[in-house]
């Protein structure tokens, strides 16, 4: 049984990591199991593609990923990973995957994959110290296995195309996760996953207000899930819309959630009929929160979908101004393809939920 006052006393564990381990901390983490808590050990590799200095900035998320060009299961990952990090490098993701195979199999290997395996790779050193130091000490005998790792110590262990990767990766960069709560969180969310299968639609939405009621910031992704479970599953727009609603007062001053909800209601693919007067609010409270360039680039993204290129270009101009430099390209990438469509459209009034008017005519 789910019990909120557990969750509300689990404490969130204190975060340190570091590349450059002393001998004493590897010898450590190979004595005892590394487990979720535990201070992330050093990354020794040779590296194949891009290049890691340190792991100890606290305010970037690490994925150090364990991998071989000869499994099957890893291939499959590779272009999620790598997903992940074209999408999250300019926000603080840095992923290291690390083969034990040699540099001679590796380099070729990452060299034929070019833009789709972009992340940095390492090779093991001969003794397969990295290897030894976190997979072994994990008792993680399979591949493809990641770590994600934020400041001190490692916060998720397991499979990279599990579903609770992704929460731990995103949430870290958000500032979000908590490893306890999500634990315990977990059977809760699964029994609201496998109600809304057999169209028990009451009994899920009572399991996420559960889960919400412990903690509402933590877990602002189980509201977004609740509100396209609504749409998309229920088939109750209605409702989905009264849940926005509800959303759009709860999370007023937690541009996160607001940020995810309007990404979406604009960019996910099952919704065909898009409230675009609900992105826009969303995005518009994301931005008075936060006023940084990721929040004016999705204010940008709003007004392009919804019918109106120039106000995208402009709002993007903006954020393009704003982000920092090594994200400058990115961006100018997009307000250069805002300033085309602007140029070639023809004027366009857009509905709320005008699926026809998202895209403008290029």
């Amino acid at each position: 049984m789910f019990n909120p006052f557990d969750l509300r006393a689990a404490a969130v564990p204190a975060i340190v990591c570091v590349l450059a381990a002393s001998a004493s901390t590897i010898a450590s983490a190979q004595e005892e199991q590394l487990k979720v808590g535990s201070a992330a050990p050093s990354v020794k590799v040779e590296w194949a593609n891009g290049k890691v200095e340190s792991i100890a900035d606290p305010s970037k998320t690490y994925v150090v990923e364990f991998w071989a060009t000869w499994c099957q299961p890893c291939l499959k990952s590779i272009p999620h990973l790598n997903e992940l990090h074209k999408k999250y490098r300019n926000k603080g993701l840095v992923i290291i995957g690390v083969s034990d195979e040699p540099m001679t199999k590796v380099k070729p290997f990452v060299r034929s994959r070019g833009d789709s395996m972009s992340y940095n790779v390492g090779c093991d050193s001969s003794e397969k110290e990295t290897t030894k130091a976190w997979r072994e000490a994990a008792k993680q005998d399979g591949i493809p296995c990641a770590f994600v790792v934020r400041e001190s110590k490692i916060v998720w262990i397991g499979h990279p195309m599990d579903p609770g990767f992704d929460r731990a990766v995103i949430g870290t960069l958000n500032g979000r996760y908590n490893p306890a709560l999500e634990k315990q969180a977990a059977p809760v969310l699964e029994a609201a996953k496998n109600a809304i299968k057999v169209k028990n639609f009451k009994d899920a939405w009572r399991l996420y207000d559960e889960v919400l009621k412990v903690d509402e910031r933590t877990f602002g992704d189980v509201a977004v899930r609740k509100y396209r479970a609504m749409l998309l599953d229920a088939k109750d727009p209605t409702g989905a819309a009264a849940w926005a609603s509800k959303m759009l007062t709860t999370y007023g001053n937690d541009p996160v959630t607001l940020s995810e909800l309007a990404d979406l209601i604009l960019t996910d693919p099952e919704i065909k009929e898009r409230d675009f007067k609900t992105a826009r609010a969303a995005a518009e409270a994301a931005d008075r929160s936060s006023r940084n360039a990721d929040s004016k680039a999705l204010l940008a993204q709003v007004e392009f979908r919804s019918g109106d290129p120039k106000k995208a270009a402009e709002l993007q101009f903006e954020a393009w101004q704003q982000v920092e430099p090594s994200a400058k390209a990115d961006f100018k990438k997009v307000l250069d393809s805002y300033k085309k469509a602007a140029a070639n459209a023809k004027p366009v009034v857009a509905s709320d939920s005008a699926e026809s008017a998202e895209k403008p005519t290029e």
